[in-house]
């Protein structure tokens, strides 16, 4: 008898460290399902981004001097590139809703990065180059109806946020502030943007009626609270920040309140995407030093 209870008591203790490692590696949210690694290689990755409910994208760092977007398929984790071979860097992804328009920047010159906004389906793509001088795009996001890509621009020595048609023309400018503008994104009805600047000393996030006016600041921290992203129903945003000693990723309500942590590690955790079932995000994290996609459930 009790050597029978010494085993349940073994058995418990080990059920009890495994359940402790989950919360080290990934927080308390993640308990109810074990996250899903997504690549195996190691190498550098950024910016994840759904082109729908079974396949994503991502910029992987194929060599120092290269990175390459990627789609992976979340059925069987096969991975091929988004588009033919080329030796230009290419970076920050992000499909329209239907999946019909892909925008991604592409290094153009030295020093320059020009945004491509390609038609899938025509198998067409349009080149936006950037001003003269040292400048460049950065954070092409579409609208909810795929009609418009919203994005972030340094110009006269201030990075703020436009938005251009799918034919790249329209310009208009949407913030005037001080600061730098980054990482916009819709709200799914298209009402609000969500965004990341310093205007008011370093990186916290904001919203902004589709006219860039009417701004909210929902974070208010010492430190940086940046890569912000509506979840699909526009109730929950997620977001990376340094707030606790480590870049980590949390949670908050669209506006701003209950915030909580999703991942506790003690190296970084960084670029979540929702899923756009609204239950999950990837994201990429670094373990042991190597960097790769993992798929979370949260609460």
């Amino acid at each position: 008898m009790q050597q029978q209870y010494q085993r349940q008591a073994q058995c418990h203790l080990q059920i009890g460290l495994v359940c402790l490692a989950f919360v080290i590696a990934f927080g308390t949210a993640t308990l109810a399902d074990e996250p899903r690694r997504l690549t195996n290689d190691g190498r550098r990755k950024l910016s994840p981004s759904f082109i729908n409910a079974k396949e994503l994208v991502y910029v992987d760092l194929e060599r120092p001097e290269l990175t390459a977007i990627k789609r992976l398929q979340l059925s069987d984790l096969s991975v091929q590139l988004l588009h033919d071979k080329t030796n230009a860097q290419q970076l920050e992804p992000s499909f329209s809703p239907d999946g019909g328009h892909c925008v991604f920047l592409k290094a153009t010159g030295t020093l320059t990065v020009s945004m491509v906004i390609r038609d899938e389906k025509e198998n067409t793509e349009v080149l936006f180059p950037p001003g003269r001088g040292f400048c460049g795009f950065r954070s092409p996001r579409f609208s909810p109806n795929g009609k418009r890509v919203i994005y972030s621009y340094a110009d006269n020595g201030r990075q703020d946020l436009y938005s251009v048609n799918t034919q790249a023309k329209d310009r208009k400018q949407l913030t005037k502030s001080s600061g730098m503008n980054y990482w916009p994104n819709f709200s799914p009805d298209g009402k609000r943007i969500l965004f990341g600047s310093t205007r008011d000393g370093n990186y916290e996030i904001y919203t902004m009626n589709a006219k860039g006016e009417d701004v909210r600041r929902l974070t208010d921290s010492r430190f940086q609270d940046v890569r912000p992203s509506f979840s699909p129903d526009g109730k929950q945003i997620a977001f990376t920040s340094n707030r606790d000693g480590n870049f980590e990723v949390y949670l908050m309500n669209a506006d701003g309140s209950s915030l909580r942590r999703v991942t506790n590690h003690p190296e970084r955790d960084d670029y979540p995407m929702w899923h756009p079932d609204g239950k999950r995000l990837v994201m990429v994290s670094e373990r042991e030093g190597r960097h790769d996609l993992y798929l979370v459930s949260v609460d």
